[in-house]
C-alpha cells in the first residue's frame, strides 16, 4: 500500500498549490492526513475525493465567477500565476493577518487569463514583451484592456541557469545553454521563463528539436531545480533563491520583474490592504532578500500602467 501515499509536497505539485498552503488544509482539516513516523502521508484516495468534492463544489456554487469568499475569522484571496518563493513568504506572513492567500502555481500567461476569466483575484506574472523588452504591462493591456487593474511589483529577481555544484559543464551563456550538448528540463508553456527559452532560441536562430529534454515540462522551479540535483538534467532555466535552496549552483543572465496583478475594484478592500502592508514592511523585505537573488528596491510600490 505504500504507493497509495503521497506526500504533502507530491499534494502541492497535483494541485499546484504551495507545501505551505496544503499544510495549511490540513491543519484546517480540509484534507485528511495520517501521521507516520515523523511525516505526514495523504492517501490517494482522500485526495481524489477532496478534489471531486471542490470540483462539484465550484460548479454548483451559487455565486458569479470572482465572488469573494469570507469567514468570520479569515479574508481569502485566490491567487494564480508564477511559481516564486516569495509567494510561500507572502503566504505564511498575510496568514499571520488573518488572511488566506490561496495560490495556484499556473505559469505567468495562465495567471492573467484566469484573472480575466474571473476565477480569481490577484495574478502574478514575469513576461517579457520581446518588441518592446518590457516586463507584463503590455501583457496586462492586451489580456484586460476593458478592466480597471492596478499593479503593484512583488520582487525583481534574476533568472539564470540552475547547475550542479561546481557548474562541471561550464554553462555560463545562452550559446552553451542552447548548444544542444547538455539535458534541460522545461517550464510549461504560458510561464515566463517557458517565454523567455521560446524567445531566445529564436532570437539566436536555434531549434528546440536540438535540445535534449525541450519537452520535459515542470510546473514550478522547485521541479526543475530537482531534476538538476537528481542529476537527471545538467542545467535547468531557473531563480536563484530555489538553486541555493537546494544547494545547486547558479549562473545569472537577466533581471526581470515579477508584478502583482489586481483588479481596481478590489484594491481598497482590506485583504488587499493587509496585502500591501506585508509587502511594503521591512521585515518582509529583509526576508525576502535573505533568500538570495531578489531585489526589493520596488517591492509593494504600485506600476503605472
Amino acid at each position: 500500500m505504500e504507493d497509495a501515499y503521497l506526500t504533502p509536497d507530491e499534494v502541492a505539485v497535483e494541485l499546484k498549490l504551495t507545501r505551505y498552503t496544503v499544510y495549511e488544509m490540513i491543519k484546517r482539516k480540509e484534507l485528511p492526513a495520517a501521521k507516520i513516523g515523523r511525516t505526514l502521508r495523504i492517501l490517494r484516495s482522500d485526495l481524489d475525493v477532496f478534489m471531486q468534492r471542490n470540483k462539484s463544489r465550484e460548479e454548483h456554487s451559487p455565486y458569479p465567477p470572482g465572488h469573494t469568499r469570507q469567514t468570520e475569522a479569515t479574508w481569502e484571496i485566490l491567487f494564480a500565476g508564477s511559481h516564486d518563493l516569495t509567494i510561500d513568504l507572502l503566504t505564511r506572513m498575510l496568514a499571520r493577518r488573518g488572511t488566506t492567500l490561496l495560490p495556484a502555481f499556473s505559469g505567468s500567461l495562465d495567471g492573467l487569463i484566469e484573472l480575466y476569466k474571473g476565477r480569481v483575484e490577484m495574478a502574478g506574472c514575469h513576461l517579457l514583451d520581446t518588441a518592446s523588452g518590457e516586463y507584463n504591462l503590455p501583457h496586462v493591456r492586451c489580456l484586460l484592456p476593458h478592466d480597471e487593474i492596478r499593479v503593484v511589483n512583488l520582487v525583481n529577481r534574476w533568472q539564470g541557469f540552475v547547475v550542479p555544484k561546481g557548474n562541471p559543464r561550464m554553462i555560463t551563456s545562452w550559446e552553451e545553454f542552447l548548444s544542444g550538448r547538455h539535458r534541460i528540463v522545461n517550464r510549461q508553456r504560458g510561464s515566463g521563463t517557458r517565454l523567455l527559452l521560446d524567445y531566445k532560441l529564436r532570437q539566436m536562430g536555434r531549434s528546440s528539436q536540438t535540445l535534449p529534454g525541450y519537452d520535459l515540462e515542470m510546473t514550478t522551479h522547485y521541479a526543475t531545480a530537482s531534476h538538476v540535483l537528481q542529476g537527471k538534467a545538467d542545467v535547468s532555466l531557473g531563480i536563484e533563491s530555489v538553486a541555493r535552496g537546494l544547494g545547486l549552483d547558479f549562473f545569472p543572465i537577466q533581471e526581470e520583474r515579477y508584478d502583482l496583478v489586481i483588479p481596481a475594484r478590489l484594491w481598497e478592500q482590506d485583504r488587499f490592504q493587509q496585502l500591501l502592508a506585508v509587502l511594503r514592511d521591512p521585515a518582509f523585505k529583509q526576508a525576502v532578500v535573505a533568500q538570495g537573488g531578489y531585489n526589493v528596491s520596488l517591492t509593494g510600490k504600485e506600476i503605472p500602467l
